[in-house]
């Protein structure tokens, strides 16, 4: 009975193992801009990278083979300009951000990037009052 049970559920396994697998991929995300000189607050919603990539960790860590681990990154990006709004004469108004166009899973380049971990908590211009 157990074996059956087994064989009616693995195609349905097999069908969803790529949804539950989160690979490096592009995804929407929302970016806060706040600036003090034009007393403005917008949201962009732009595109990134984000997701797994597949790595393997080493029993033993050679002093002289470098470890290497893979993240998510952009392979292909572009940059959108937009103009804030309210900013008095004589400000740059102009606001210049990433937009990925394609991801890849690879070494980050600490040289350009951060590659640390985007934050998880909420974005909003309101959590920073000024007093």
């Amino acid at each position: 009975m157990r074996v059956a049970v087994m064989m009616m559920l693995l195609p349905a396994l097999l069908r969803a193992a790529p949804e539950c697998k989160a690979s490096c991929r592009l995804t929407n995300i929302s970016i806060t801009v706040e600036s003090e000189e034009c007393g403005s607050c917008i949201t962009i919603n732009t595109t990134s990278c984000s997701g797994l990539c597949q790595t393997q960790e080493r029993v033993y860590r050679s002093p002289v083979a470098p470890y290497v681990q893979n993240t998510c990154n952009f392979r292909e990006w572009t940059y959108e300009t937009i103009q804030l709004t309210g900013c008095p004469a004589g400000v740059d108004s102009s606001f210049t951000y990433p937009v990925a166009l394609s991801c890849e899973c690879s070494q980050c380049n600490t040289d350009s990037t951060d590659c640390g971990a985007l934050s998880m908590q909420p974005s909003s211009c309101h959590m920073y009052s000024h007093y």
